[in-house]
């Protein structure tokens, strides 16, 4: 027999291997989510995905899935709600508060909150009523757009 020391032994290995498990595991997920109707071109909108996703990728994210969406949907809270939930995910970037109607509150009732322009970071709030997470989800008003108007000689 040997006396091969104990993992417990060694609290040098012991941190060491728990050092390789964090560099093996997968980095935490983000969703990315845009407003398409701010955006004016293809163009716009691929730039748009660009930066947030370079944002992920600076705040040592994995982007999980793109949520685009439209006017033609009342209900973008609630899809980005279950589609967080879904994915198991607790983090959403944006380009900018706009996208997400210019309030972070609709947001951080339920994840973190990214933005690219400027890049702030806007925390889920640990203290949320049912009634919060109501509003937050609440249908946005029909006819209701944070669009902008559309540059000259642009076509929708």
């Amino acid at each position: 027999m040997t006396d091969a020391p104990e993992p417990d032994d060694n609290p040098d290995q012991l941190a060491e291997a728990l050092e390789m498990a964090r560099s093996l595991a997968q980095p935490d997920k983000a969703v990315i989510y845009i407003f398409r109707p701010l955006l004016t071109t293809k163009a716009d909108l691929d730039w748009a995905e660009f930066y947030a996703r370079q944002r992920a990728h600076a705040l040592g994210l994995r982007v999980a899935q793109v949520l685009t969406v439209d006017n033609s949907n009342q209900d973008r809270m609630g899809m980005l709600y279950r589609l967080l939930r879904q994915i198991d995910c607790a983090v959403v970037i944006t380009p900018s508060m706009a996208h997400v109607g210019g309030n972070p509150r609709r947001v951080t009732a339920f994840a973190d909150l990214q933005t690219v322009n400027p890049a702030e970071c806007h925390h889920w709030r640990t203290k949320v009523f049912a009634t919060d997470l109501a509003e937050a989800l609440a249908l946005e008003p029909v006819g209701h757009s944070d669009a902008r108007e559309p540059r000259e000689g642009v076509k929708r």
